[in-house]
């Protein structure tokens, strides 16, 4: 064989063709992202609501965030946090073992960010930090919506005078 005709069976020898399955490639990266789109939640606000409580309805696209949660039922049962905590029986303008148990969860939140601001705070964990300082001094509020205005004043004022001076109302949204 000529130089020349080893040359062309070498080249004719490279062009072969591979083929490769990416199948099981493809299953995984679907599972991934069945995965990820499942966990996925535009709010941190997880709730379980208590008893037999019937959340007014809202046309607000604004999302709830994580914060110390008040329930109060038809019966006017009160719950923190999903604990029941007593029952509202006068018509005072702050209700009293809501206002203790506030206060103590107060002390405890300020404990904690004593604590976070002592520690090292890199200029990243800044925004952070801020985010979870506004968090702590806000209350959700889910009420049944048989309840009276005056009612929800007083669980307003109570919680204010506890130190958790932001609310929130946790209400049903549109389908």
């Amino acid at each position: 064989m000529t130089t020349r005709k080893k040359r062309r069976s070498v080249i004719n020898k490279e062009k072969v063709e591979l083929d490769i399955d990416i199948t099981s490639l493809l299953d995984i990266l679907v599972i991934l992202l069945v995965f990820l789109l499942k966990s996925y939640n535009p709010s941190d606000l997880k709730l379980d609501v208590t008893g037999n409580l019937e959340i007014p309805e809202s046309v607000s696209k604004k999302l709830g965030n994580s914060a110390v949660t008040i329930q109060v039922t038809r019966n006017k049962v009160v719950y923190i946090d999903n604990k029941e905590i007593g029952r509202i029986t006068n018509s005072k303008s702050t209700i009293v073992f809501l206002e203790k148990k506030l206060k103590d969860l107060m002390k405890i939140n300020e404990k904690e960010t004593q604590q976070l601001k002592a520690r090292n705070v890199a200029s990243g964990d800044i925004k952070t930090l801020e985010k979870r300082l506004q968090t702590k001094r806000q209350v959700n509020i889910v009420m049944d919506q048989e309840l009276s205005y005056s009612l929800m004043q007083q669980v307003m004022h109570t919680s204010a005078v506890a130190g958790f001076s932001k609310f929130k109302f946790i209400v049903q949204g549109n389908k």
